[in-house]
């Protein structure tokens, strides 16, 4: 959400015996929209089919500008202003696992979306690459494909080792032979020889332990999100990140063996511990975040990637990133972005550089322009016509 700000100072004449100066601040809201009939983009709006409403008040729209990609290709309005149509991308990949079709997503986008002007940062799990203009705009696509690519898939490796071998653990233990298989008679003293005695108590202790190291792995670092987010309040233009989450799987314990353990006075304790940490919570000030990238106009795109649990059973997989999704889900929708989903990563980037692909822009002068700190939420509104209108959820009255 950007504020453009005008001051004008004022000066009494010298002849006065005092001089008097004051600022008179004209302030104007810019606020990226995007209007969907269906996954079709809406491009014949004018300046008298939307609303805007400030915290529920009625605002006075002083002109809009259509964008398709960096081409300004219509504005109406009596008030002049000069928007900043270049475009930063931020290509943010969260994988614990290389996925094989992620050079097809890559060779989209390079193909397809970025353009001469555009900047972008390559964010992988373990560092950030700042591509620059010279080298996106002299180099074939092909070629940096292949090294971001590279790259990528060294990272993965590098960044996120552990959490693979804790989650290999995880896998081994439930897995065949592991502690849903345990005979009450004989303990498979083989099977559970290398977590101890073998006893099922410390077998379900393993787990908890493991389960609570591979949760201080994925922490997500809301500070950081937020700190990210109010770094891109002063650049100006379309800013556009795209998220690649990757769909965690965790391998759990039968439950119903797990329940018949807590039935047991020796291991009922132990045992609804381990139970108890099957319901992930986020840790993560959904609102805190949301807030601030919407305040810094930055458009989030959620691209959640799916995948088929593999070497365990069904029945002893549970979805692990439900503590993650709604977060996300909640901040993409708070910046004009959405959340979309599918195994192929080149379908979640075909949809989602096409919704960003064209947006218009409003201006506003607030009627309240008290500066006092608080988030002023901003909606929308097309008059008429069942469409879907996605835009920034407000700004922070500073």
């Amino acid at each position: 959400m950007k504020q453009t700000i005008f001051g004008f100072l004022l000066i009494a004449a010298a002849a006065f015996p005092q001089q008097l100066s004051y600022e008179v601040r004209v302030v104007n809201i810019e606020v990226p929209v995007r209007v969907f009939d269906g996954d079709q983009f809406v491009d014949h709006l004018k300046l008298d089919d939307f609303e805007v409403l400030e915290d529920g008040v009625p605002q006075k729209i002083e002109a809009v500008y259509l964008f398709k990609k960096t081409a300004l290709e219509r504005k109406e309005g009596k008030t002049a202003f000069k928007p900043e149509a270049s475009r930063h991308f931020y290509m943010f990949f969260s994988l614990f696992e290389y996925d094989a079709k992620i050079p097809k997503a890559l060779n989209h986008f390079f193909k397809n979306v970025i353009k001469p002007g555009d900047q972008l940062m390559f964010i992988t799990p373990r560092a950030a690459y700042d591509m620059k203009k010279a080298l996106v705009e002299n180099t074939s696509s092909e070629k940096i494909v292949e090294r971001l690519t590279t790259m990528l898939k060294k990272d993965i490796q590098l960044g996120d080792g552990a959490y693979r071998s804790v989650l290999a653990d995880l896998k081994r233990m439930v897995g065949v032979g592991g502690i849903q298989s345990i005979n009450p008679e004989a303990a498979f003293k083989e099977e559970l020889s290398s977590y101890g005695s073998g006893s099922v108590s410390e077998y379900l202790m393993k787990y908890q332990a493991d389960f609570k190291t591979l949760e201080s792995l994925r922490t997500i670092n809301e500070n950081r999100l937020v700190d990210f987010a109010k770094s891109l309040k002063g650049l100006a233009g379309n800013k556009i990140v795209f998220f690649f989450y990757q769909k965690e799987f965790v391998p759990t314990p039968d439950q119903q063996f797990v329940a018949s353990m807590m039935q047991n006075p020796e291991l009922s304790s132990i045992a609804s511990e381990v139970f108890g940490l099957l319901e992930r919570e986020s840790t993560i000030n959904s609102d805190r975040v949301k807030k601030a990238f919407s305040d810094s106009s930055v458009n989030v795109y959620f691209l959640y990637m799916t995948k088929n649990p593999a070497d365990v059973p069904l029945n002893q997989i549970a979805e692990g990133s439900a503590d993650i999704f709604p977060v996300f889900d909640e901040i993409a929708k708070a910046t004009g972005g959405y959340t979309t989903s599918s195994q192929n990563p080149e379908y979640l980037m075909q949809q989602a550089s096409r919704a960003a692909d064209n947006y218009y822009l409003l201006y506003y002068s607030p009627k309240d322009k008290t500066v006092d700190g608080k988030f002023r939420t901003v909606t929308v509104r097309v008059k008429s016509g069942n469409y879907r209108v996605a835009h920034l959820a407000g700004y922070f009255a500073k």
